[in-house]
């Protein structure tokens, strides 16, 4: 994740965490129970509101693009431009006023920040009430609706970075409610209401826990607050399956159980491939788009943000007939498409896949850099996606034979990769993939984990650039 607290320190916090040595009693059980499944159930109900508020929004956007004929007059075209032009024009007045300014950016960094903070200090009172003074639940609405007018009117990324501040403040929120003094209580419903979040999202409630554990501690994982955002997670994916009938993030054909050696090295390539171009893609674009930014005035940097936003998806419309849907938004559909096998012949071709995963890259950074609300883990798989499936067709035209029927192997290889380089998530990686994509692609997730971790390691592939000033 981008900004916060430093490996370091993260590793630093576990290494110091006493929670091992806690002997809670019963009613102290029961109860951090209560507010851990009232937190996952309350931050499900923020999330699922701005998950479907989004879909929405930009299935009508998008649909446009379906009916209408490829000119920048047409009805599609039109409300897209008014769409930006109405969310960078009322992001931007928002976002001159410090009341907003908490919900700029994807808001990771911040809430780890708060989660670290509590491990300084010597009087558990004091510690904790730092944090009640901060918003809470009024901070988590306020970054609710800026989520949706950045990426609910057009604007490129995913939605899981801004849920985590969601989750957290949720989470704060409920623990300054219950006037919980307790240092070691405040952390797991910190982490309990991120691990809800994105459970909600991805609907895959082990991985959210290893997810929470891995960005809050980074290479170490603490038991007790681990354990409590299970249950945060399986509230979140419970009420997702009981009251929404949760659709799954992605669809997949059965691989069989045994992979021939050949699929193996596939794998590994891909991996080898993916993590460098993902990982130093993402750093180099954000950085340099930060500082393009820094630039123009705070109000009018999301104004110009949705113009490139805007000039990008048009290219690639009018020039390539490439929907807006493929590069805005948070474009899961077309993992999907390729996980299927396109019947577009453009989606089969690999330098359009290649200028594709540019595409995505650049509008998702100019979003982001302009102050959007949005996260890095879904492009950072829409990205490795792209480029694994660019790879499955650039292969045979270098003469190198594939096992493989279709490029689904190579997809989820990619995104495996992207994550572990971008994000450093490796054990939600693999459990992610696990869960949505189904045990038997384990072992591939695990071969592409292993590579990426100890690539990312050697040559440090992603640094996490600094934090956008006023």
């Amino acid at each position: 994740m981008s900004g916060g607290p430093s490996k370091e320190t993260k590793i630093g916090s576990a290494i110091s965490d006493t929670s091992h040595l806690l002997a809670e009693s019963w009613v102290e059980i029961i109860r951090n129970f209560l507010i851990v499944s009232l937190i996952g159930s309350m931050v499900w109900f923020f999330c699922s509101v701005l998950r479907f508020t989004i879909e929405h929004s930009t299935d009508f956007l998008f649909e446009q693009f379906h009916h209408h004929a490829h000119h920048i007059w047409s009805t599609g075209s039109l409300i897209l431009i008014a769409a930006l032009i109405v969310s960078g024009v009322v992001r931007g007045w928002m976002l001159k006023y410090d009341y907003w300014q908490d919900a700029a950016g994807d808001g990771a960094a911040t809430s780890i920040e708060y989660f670290h903070k509590t491990y300084t200090g010597h009087h558990d009172d004091s510690i904790v009430d730092v944090r009640y003074k901060q918003s809470t639940v009024g901070a988590a609405v306020r970054r609710v609706i800026i989520t949706f007018l950045t990426v609910g009117f057009g604007g490129s990324g995913g939605i899981e970075g801004p849920v985590i501040p969601i989750g957290e403040h949720i989470g704060a929120g409920w623990s300054k409610l219950f006037r919980v003094k307790n240092r070691h209580d405040l952390r797991v419903f910190q982490m309990a209401g991120i691990a809800a979040a994105i459970s909600t999202l991805l609907n895959a409630p082990f991985a959210a826990a290893l997810f929470a554990g891995e960005v809050v501690f980074a290479e170490r994982l603490v038991y007790r607050t681990l354990l409590y955002s299970m249950i945060a997670a399986i509230c979140a994916y419970t009420l997702n399956n009981h009251l929404l009938h949760f659709q799954p993030l992605f669809s997949i054909a059965a691989h069989a159980h045994v992979y021939a050696p050949r699929e193996y090295l596939e794998v590994s390539l891909v991996a080898i491939l993916c993590s460098a171009p993902a990982a130093l893609g993402i750093n180099s674009v954000l950085m340099l788009l930060r500082k393009f930014m820094t630039l123009f005035n705070v109000t009018i940097r999301a104004l110009i943000g949705a113009f490139f936003i805007g000039a990008i998806a048009f290219i690639m419309w009018f020039g390539l007939h490439i929907a807006p849907e493929h590069i805005l938004g948070v474009s899961e559909g077309t993992l999907q498409t390729l996980i299927n096998g396109s019947n577009q012949a453009l989606f089969n071709i690999w330098w359009i896949l290649f200028l594709l995963a540019f595409a995505k890259l650049l509008t998702m950074g100019f979003t982001y850099a302009a102050g959007g609300s949005v996260g890095l883990l879904i492009p950072a798989m829409y990205i490795g996606g792209v480029i694994g499936a660019a790879i499955y067709h650039v292969m045979p035209l270098l003469h190198i034979p594939v096992f493989s029927m279709n490029p689904s192997l190579f997809i989820i290889a990619g995104i495996a990769s992207a994550l572990v380089a971008v994000i450093e998530i490796p054990l939600a990686t693999i459990a992610f993939v696990m869960e949505v994509f189904g045990a038997k692609f384990a072992a591939p997730a695990i071969v592409s984990v292993v590579i990426c971790h100890l690539l990312a390691k050697r040559f440090k592939l992603y640094v996490a650039p600094p934090r956008q000033r006023r």
